[in-house]
């Protein structure tokens, strides 16, 4: 055998070899001096070249012809024929190297490897099944990413192969032992092909009731999700928003959820219309609170938790939150379509497969179910399905606005998916209507944007437009008559992309909620801003459901830790998600959350990872630090030198480091002075990162409470930013219209509650106090929670 490779080696010498400067680098056990000395310099930290998402694709030579998209049956083939150009590959060298193995064996292993594969001995000695094979077809027929597919795909394959019977078989006369068990460790430390052994408490406990309620946008499907948790004995809601778990907290501790088994006359309640959730027409949440229904439910959410009771046995969580190890009667996931999202959807996987409750509700779109289904497939739950229809009609425009903003009207919302075009479309409307419109994008936090739904739902504010993205689509409950789409196109960060139908319906779907519009229940309707969209507009509505083919598997915890002590103690995280990306085996079903943005987090840490136990890199991992805001991971970077190098962290100091505490001063001054339009808008942007970054370091002062000492000032300035960032767009309304500053602007010496915003916040915190009254009895006891005696306070 190793004759045979050694002469393979010889044979496909040219095939293995890329030319270069520094010379080239030969795949054979007996190297000369010469070619040893001439081989190509590694880099010790980050490597972009060792991983195939952070370096240039494989080229495809320029007179292929367009090839034929993959079936499972020609995997092995298509696998055969490219193993050579994939094994010729520098950074393939690069990538091994840093994960640790030998220079001398990886030539023979991957020519051994090579040989396998095109022998057709490798997926057959695996045993893949038509599912696998299948995922893979599809992974490799993906035209911008075929070849970099082709390179993680294989790779794979290498280290389970290295891992089986047969691969060790065959490496065992090329390679050392030392670099057979190399493989076996890195593959199965990274191996997460079997999601439910990852919660074994959940697995060995009592069979599970999953309940699915799907149904489009305003069908009423959280209805009995909603009902069922108020009655539970214990319980747990988990959303995507801390503002839907802050809803629900409220309600329950007031009394305002009427519970299953409770027969409630619609003409004895008094239905609360401002409730975000998609309860139909049933009387379900109540505008008053009722005694007899309250109670007693804790708020934990990444960086603000509200204890009412320490033995208070229902929860209301962000879905990161959400406990696996309690035990619970009835547990409500909702927006249960988030599992695929690419950056959380993880969360939702982890809550699906590990919540310990006897019924678990999941609201949620019909684009889940079948995914639902294969993941629990293996699980024994018992899984019910209720389907819901729409209330309310959604009809499309005969005509679109042919770009005339003039025709926008009174209850309109308009999506587009540029925050720079959502101020100038905000421009041109008042400019061309005389009406105020109000905002909602993604940058804005949960709170401004639902103190801008308040002011567009509310009769006689002003404001009686709404220009959005795609961020109305949740937690944003809004009296939208019609939506008018901008654009049916959005950039996604490389390219302009046609908005998926499952988009499109989400979108168009807030038009005509039920009850919003008093008596009327007419429905709703939507248009496109140009004539051209609206064909595609009229086809995403009329398209079949597009069912979700991959939930989304996190990569911390556990697994984090088991790779990292396979390799080296110096070895970089960025090296780590090289692992999970290439090594790790997933179900057909399932991809890891968005890599590219993994790696930029774990890139914060530079040389810094070894003066942090591996528990305080996962937390720092976890921390939500957005990927696309350079300042917010440049105050990442700050947060961890200086929790490395003096521990304390204080929060100036971190804003000072990531250069936004005098532009955040500015802002601040930029607001109480009206400035002009342009300084606003700049001053905007700065707030909306510092509140960002305040967000982030709230969530490790939960986490790291004796570093991070500033909680108290940091929930302070919270409340200071989003005020100012609220005050920003009034200045950025009034100044657009060209007009005086109202009364409603303030000054230096004017008191904050003249402002529109104020009164909102005003109404929020009397909403607390309304909490903190029905639990007086609680935090008037003398071991009260902090916090809680602290709201009474306020």
């Amino acid at each position: 055998m190793n004759r045979l490779c050694n002469a393979i080696c010889s044979r496909c010498r040219h095939d293995l070899l890329r030319p270069s400067a520094a010379g080239s680098k030969l795949f054979s056990r007996g190297r000369s001096a010469t070619a040893v000395n001439r081989r190509l310099p590694i880099r010790s930290k980050a490597i972009p070249h060792a991983s195939g998402f952070g370096a240039p694709p494989l080229k495809k030579p320029e007179t292929s012809p367009p090839e034929p998209l993959l079936s499972h049956t020609s995997v092995e083939s298509h696998l055969a024929n490219n193993v050579k150009m994939w094994a010729s590959e520098q950074r393939l060298v690069y990538r091994l190297e840093s994960f640790g193995f030998s220079d001398p064996d990886i030539g023979p292993m991957i020519t051994c490897f090579m040989t396998a594969v095109r022998q057709n001995a490798v997926i057959s000695a695996l045993g893949y099944d038509e599912e696998y094979l299948t995922r893979m077809a599809d992974d490799l027929s993906q035209p911008s990413e075929k070849f970099d597919m082709l390179d993680r795909w294989l790779t794979k394959l290498l280290f389970e192969w290295g891992d089986h019977p047969a691969g060790r078989a065959a490496l065992k006369d090329v390679v050392t032992p030392s670099t057979i068990s190399k493989l076996s460790e890195l593959f199965q430390a990274a191996d997460m092909s079997k999601l439910m052994n990852l919660y074994p408490m959940t697995r060995s406990s009592r069979r599970r009731k999953i309940i699915m309620h799907v149904g489009p946008t305003n069908s009423g499907k959280t209805h009995h999700a909603l009902r069922a948790l108020a009655a539970a004995r214990t319980g747990v809601y988990a959303g995507p928003l801390r503002l839907l778990a802050h809803e629900i907290w409220e309600r329950l501790n007031k009394g305002q959820i009427i519970p299953a088994g409770v027969e409630a006359d619609e003409e004895e309640v008094d239905k609360d219309p401002s409730s975000t959730f998609d309860v139909g027409t049933q009387p379900i949440i109540r505008k008053s609170g009722d005694k007899r229904y309250a109670r007693i439910c804790n708020l934990i959410t990444g960086e603000e938790q509200k204890i009412v009771d320490e033995n208070a046995t229902l929860t209301s969580c962000t879905v990161e939150m959400a406990s696996i190890t309690q035990r619970f009667e009835v547990a409500v996931v909702d927006e249960i379509q988030m599992l695929s999202n690419p950056e959380r959807g993880g969360g939702w996987l982890r809550a699906l497969l590990g919540l310990n409750a006897a019924e678990v509700h999941l609201c949620g779109e019909e684009t889940a179910v079948p995914l639902v289904k294969s993941l629990l497939r293996d699980s024994g739950d018992d899984i019910v399905v209720k389907r819901y229809e729409r209330l309310t009609p959604l009809r499309v425009e005969d005509s679109s606005l042919h770009g005339d903003l003039s025709k926008i009207k009174k209850g309109d919302c308009l999506v587009t998916f540029s925050r720079k075009q959502i101020f100038a479309l905000k421009k041109s409307i008042q400019a061309s209507t005389g009406m105020q419109c109000a905002v909602a994008y993604g940058r804005l936090p949960p709170e401004i944007r639902s103190e801008q739904a308040a002011l567009f739902n509310t009769p006689g504010s002003g404001y009686d437009v709404l220009i959005g993205s795609d961020a109305i689509g949740m937690g944003l409950n809004l009296k939208i008559k019609r939506i008018v789409l901008e654009a049916v196109h959005k950039w996604n960060g490389v390219r302009q992309i046609l908005l998926s139908n499952s988009d499109i319906k989400q979108i168009a779907g807030r038009a005509g909620r039920y009850g919003m519009h008093g008596d009327s229940n007419a429905g709703g309707t939507t248009t496109t801003l140009y004539q051209p969209d609206l064909q595609n507009l009229r086809r995403a509505l009329a398209a079949p459901i597009k069912y979700l083919k991959q939930a989304r598997i996190s990569t911390y915890g556990d697994t984090y830790k088991a790779v990292a002590a396979v390799l080296s103690a110096d070895t970089v995280p960025v090296t780590i998600a090289d692992v999970f990306y290439y090594v790790a085996k997933l179900p057909p079903n399932c991809e890891l959350e968005d890599v590219r943005k993994m790696r930029l987090r774990y890139g914060a840490f530079n040389e810094k990872q070894g003066d942090m136990t591996l528990d305080a890199q996962l937390v720092f991992h976890m921390s939500p630090t957005p990927s696309h805001d350079p300042l917010a991971q440049t105050a990442l970077r700050a947060a961890i030198r200086i929790y490395c190098e003096d521990f304390r962290v204080r929060l100036k100091d971190v804003l000072r480091e990531a250069s936004l505490l005098e532009e955040y001063e500015k802002a601040m001054q930029i607001v109480k002075e009206g400035s002009s339009i342009g300084n606003t808008q700049h001053a905007l942007e700065t707030l909306e990162s510092v509140h960002k970054i305040i967000v982030m370091y709230l969530w490790l002062s939960y986490r790291f409470p004796v570093a991070f000492i500033d909680q108290e000032e940091a929930f302070k300035r919270r409340d200071e930013t989003e005020q100012a960032m609220q005050r920003c767009l009034e200045l950025v309304s009034v100044v657009k219209r060209g007009k005086q500053r109202p009364k409603t602007i303030l000054r230096q010496d004017e008191p904050i509650k003249y402002t529109t915003h104020s009164a909102l916040r005003l109404a929020a915190f009397q909403k607390r106090s309304d909490i903190l009254e029905h639990h007086k009895d609680l935090y008037q006891q003398p071991g009260a929670p902090h916090e809680l005696k602290k709201d009474a306070r306020k």
